[in-house]
């Protein structure tokens, strides 16, 4: 039981809350990165793709159209 105690008071501290609370500012960079590049390559897919039910027009020319 006092290591129960032990471990709650080194859980609770400033030191380990500082350190979990933080969240890496690199993490989010390439988060956003990863997000606009597959943004970017459906843009890419839906323009250059052909519909399959059209007459050889892009997919995004079928949907304007």
């Amino acid at each position: 039981m006092n290591q129960d105690s032990d471990q709650r008071i080194e859980l609770r501290s400033e030191k380990v809350r500082r350190i979990v609370g933080a969240v890496p500012s690199r993490l989010i960079g390439w988060n956003m990165a990863v997000i606009v590049i597959i943004l970017l390559a459906l843009l890419l897919v839906v323009c250059f793709v052909p519909y399959p039910y059209g007459d050889g027009e892009s997919i995004i020319r079928h949907i304007v159209n």
